[in-house]
C-alpha cells in the first residue's frame, strides 16, 4: 500500500511532467497513424478488382462495414475512427441509421462521419483545453476538466442530432394539415396518387422544406417501380411523426380495400384540423398554469416593494422611534 501511495504522490508532485510525456506520446501516435493512412494506399486496379470480387481475407466478418468503400481524404480520415466505434450488431446500425435519416443526414456516409465526429470532438476538445492551460498551471482539477470535456465532445452529435430530429419533426407536423388539404384539392381535381405527391411536394416547399422532400423522394421510389405499400412504410420510418404514420397507414388501407381516396382524405384533413384547434386550445389553457411561476417569483415581489414600500420606511422613521421612548 505504501508503494501505490508513494506512486501516487511521486506523481502528483510531478504532474507537469507526466502531463508534457502523455501529450508528446500522443503527438507521436497521430504522427504514426497518419503517415500510416497516408502512406498505405493500394493502386486503382486493386481497389476496383476488390469492390467487384472481394478477397476473403480481406472481409472483416468481425465488424461488418456500414458503408460502401468510397475514395478520398475525408474517407481515409474518417473510416478507422467509425472502424474503432462502429457498432457490430445489425439492428443497432439500423437503428442509428433511422435515427440520422430521421434527423435529415440521409448520405451513404452519415453513419461513418457521426461516428468518426464523435471521437474527433472527444479527443480534440481535452487536446485543447490541456494545451492551453499546460502553459499556465497542470494539476489535477484540469485533468477533471479534460475528462468532463472528453465526455461533452463524445455525447455532443447526439444532442445535436436530438434537437435536429425534434425540430424536423416539428416543422412536419406544423405544415402536414396544409399538406392533407392539398392532397384533398389535387384527388377531387382528378390527379392520381403519384401526380398529387409529386404536386404536393412542390407546392408545400415555401412552407416546409423537410415535408417536400418526403413528399419527393416517396414519388421517386414509386417512379422506380417500388410497391406502394412500402413506399409509404418507408416515408413514415424516415418521418417519425405519428400525424404521417397514420395518414400513411391510411392510403395503404385504401389502397388496399379501394374506398374512395378524396373522401378518406378530406374526413382525415378534417380530424387534422380539429386535431391542431384543440392543440392550440390545450397549449392556452397551460398558459395560465405557466404564468403561476414567474407571477410569484418576479412580479409579486416588485408590487409588494412598490406598494409596501414606502409605508415600511414611514413606519421604520415614525412609528419604531415613538414606540421606543425616544
Amino acid at each position: 500500500m505504501s508503494y501505490l501511495l508513494n506512486g501516487y504522490y511521486l506523481v502528483i508532485e510531478n504532474l507537469n511532467y507526466y502531463g508534457m510525456l502523455l501529450l508528446v506520446f500522443l503527438a507521436v501516435v497521430s504522427v504514426l497513424l497518419a503517415l500510416y493512412f497516408v502512406f498505405n494506399r493500394q493502386s486503382d486496379v486493386k481497389k476496383r478488382l476488390g469492390r467487384i470480387v472481394p478477397q476473403q481475407d480481406d472481409v472483416d466478418h468481425s465488424r461488418p462495414r456500414l458503408v460502401a468503400e468510397q475514395n478520398g481524404f475525408v474517407t481515409k480520415v474518417v473510416k478507422p475512427l467509425h472502424d474503432l466505434v462502429a457498432p457490430t450488431e445489425n439492428e443497432t446500425k439500423k437503428k442509428l441509421r433511422l435515427k440520422l435519416i430521421q434527423g435529415g443526414f440521409r448520405s451513404e456516409r452519415a453513419v461513418q462521419n457521426y461516428l468518426a465526429l464523435k471521437i474527433v470532438l472527444a479527443a480534440l476538445l481535452p487536446s485543447a483545453f490541456l494545451f492551453a492551460r499546460y502553459f499556465y498551471s497542470f494539476s489535477a482539477q484540469v485533468v477533471a476538466v479534460a475528462a468532463c470535456l472528453t465526455l461533452t465532445g463524445f455525447f455532443l452529435p447526439n444532442i445535436i442530432l436530438y434537437y435536429r430530429t425534434k425540430s424536423r419533426k416539428q416543422n412536419i407536423s406544423k405544415a402536414l394539415p396544409d399538406a392533407l388539404d392539398l392532397m384533398v384539392v389535387c384527388v377531387e381535381a382528378g390527379l392520381g396518387l403519384d401526380m398529387t405527391f409529386k404536386r404536393v411536394g412542390i407546392e408545400i416547399r415555401p412552407i416546409s422544406a423537410d415535408l417536400s422532400d418526403e413528399f419527393n423522394l416517396t414519388n421517386l421510389e414509386a417512379s422506380a417501380g417500388r410497391p406502394r405499400d412500402e413506399n409509404y412504410k418507408n416515408m413514415a420510418e424516415r418521418t417519425g411523426v405519428s400525424e404521417v404514420s397514420n395518414l400513411m397507414t391510411l392510403l395503404i388501407q385504401t389502397n388496399r380495400f379501394g374506398t374512395s381516396l378524396a373522401k378518406t382524405l378530406r374526413i382525415h384533413a378534417e380530424a387534422m384540423r380539429i386535431k391542431r384547434r384543440q392543440l392550440a386550445e390545450e397549449r392556452a389553457a397551460k398558459a395560465a398554469v405557466k404564468l403561476v411561476i414567474p407571477l410569484v417569483f418576479f412580479i409579486f415581489p416588485a408590487l409588494f416593494v412598490v406598494l409596501l414600500g414606502p409605508a415600511a420606511i414611514r413606519v421604520i422613521t415614525i412609528l419604531l422611534p415613538v414606540l421606543g421612548g425616544e
